[in-house]
């Protein structure tokens, strides 16, 4: 009888130590099925579908267009973020079980490139708004809605369609705006734009579908707006007012400014001359009116004294209230920094390398997508967990990157974890808060 040869491989710093590639089919995604049936039950991806449109001719197609998004949006769950790494991932078997069918094999790179290529204006529109749809259904149910109103970089490279040079973040770029529910953390709204634009570009065109939407939602709940400075402009301020949103924006200095608040500031100076050392801080409000504004509107002010000399901070707002506890609320805002960080550095949604500007607009909403899966998750799932004020990307490598033996029967698909996993009371936990969920919906 021929003896089988062997395959395993030693190592000559620990000779005890033996490799060998007989472990059968394994995969490191086993966590991954925890969101699809956190999905499942909520119905999110399976909802995309009826939003992107698909002129495929049905007697060529292999994969159906809900295994596709599926597969880019898990892809991308799991820290795959480009179209390339569904090479790699076509036969993975948890992904195979969360996008298609277990032991059937995934769509390739061109395949998925062609889907990000092929989508038109119209899908992506309606893909922009569908975090405001899962916000209307799953979202927080009691207090303010505070939209945080952002826009952040992305580096382009190379001859992108529509890639300009912003002289503010000094690169060749797009320029995203992102519309961030300030609570849950739900991006609600997101557009890409050429790199050119100015901050506050689309803000109202934008605003006013969400505004809407959320109002027929939420006719009972308040609705806030904060920006930074870069927002103040004329047409945003009126449009708040217009929709009835207490807002707080930042407001940039001008000697004008600096006039009213000069005999604060000497006062100051002096106080601070008596305990030098010491930061200072005072609040006020005033009513201003800028050349371009259509009426007078309330400017609260901060003035700080430090050892660095004075710091003045302005805001115009419509809320009523302290100037304090005005900018006390509007400095909350910076948790959406955090947003937008998890956004590109955990899901890598800064990665917009297409060479058409549609291709990257649509690949923005599929980043989008997956970032709002997780959020959700987290909050519906992860509450009461060690995880539950976890960010995305530690989500992902403490319980979604789980590495598991598959087995598949003809009845079962088996995914054998570690016995001694360190994830495992967290799995079990988000496995029954699931389960409470009810069934699909």
């Amino acid at each position: 009888m021929a003896t089988e040869c062997s395959s395993e491989t030693g190592f000559s710093f620990q000779r005890k130590l033996t490799i060998d590639f007989d472990g059968g089919s394994i995969t490191s995604e086993a966590g991954l099925t925890l969101v699809r049936e956190f999905d499942e039950r909520f119905g999110l991806t399976a909802g995309l579908v009826g939003l992107v449109a698909d002129d495929r001719d049905g007697r060529y197609v292999d994969h159906s267009l809900q295994s596709l998004l599926r597969q880019r949006i898990y892809q991308i769950v799991a820290g795959y973020e480009d179209c390339n790494d569904a090479t790699y991932l076509r036969e993975e078997p948890t992904m195979q079980a969360v996008a298609g069918e277990p032991g059937g094999v995934l769509a390739s790179q061109p395949t998925l490139s062609r889907l990000e290529n092929s989508a038109d204006w119209d899908s992506i529109r309606l893909l922009e708004s569908e975090g405001t749809e899962w916000f209307c259904r799953h979202g927080s149910t009691e207090g303010e809605i505070i939209l945080d109103m952002d826009s952040t970089e992305d580096p382009t490279h190379g001859q992108q369609q529509l890639s300009f040079f912003n002289s503010h973040y000094n690169s060749h770029m797009y320029h995203p705006l992102l519309i961030f529910e300030g609570d849950s953390g739900v991006l609600l709204s997101s557009r890409l734009r050429p790199g050119n634009s100015a901050a506050f570009g689309q803000a109202v065109p934008m605003l006013r579908p969400l505004t809407r939407r959320l109002r027929a939602q939420f006719p009972d709940r308040e609705i806030a707006l904060r920006a930074d400075g870069a927002f103040s402009v004329p047409e945003l301020l009126d449009y708040a007012e217009y929709a009835g949103l207490g807002y707080a924006i930042g407001f940039g200095r001008n000697e004008k400014l600096h006039d009213i608040v000069m005999p604060l500031c000497e006062k100051i100076d002096l106080q601070w001359e008596c305990e030098p050392g010491k930061t200072l801080r005072h609040y006020t409000s005033f009513s201003y009116q800028a050349r371009r504004w259509s009426r007078s509107r309330r400017v609260v002010a901060r003035i700080e004294r430090t050892r660095d000399g004075m710091n003045l901070r302005f805001l115009v707002t419509s809320r009523k209230g302290r100037a304090k506890e005005i900018f006390d609320w509007y400095e909350q805002r910076g948790q959406a920094e955090n947003f937008i960080k998890e956004l590109k550095n955990d899901l890598s949604a800064d990665r917009l390398s297409c060479s058409k500007y549609k291709a990257n607009a649509f690949r923005l909403q599929l980043y989008a997508t997956a970032y709002n899966l997780l959020v959700l998750f987290r909050r519906h799932v992860l509450a009461g967990t060690q995880l539950a004020r976890a960010t995305t990307g530690t989500i992902r490598l403490r319980l979604l990157k789980a590495g598991a033996r598959v087995k598949l029967t003809a009845r079962r698909l088996w995914f054998h974890l570690a016995t001694g996993w360190p994830g495992r009371p967290v799995f079990e936990q988000a496995l029954a808060s699931i389960r409470a969920i009810g069934p699909p919906g």
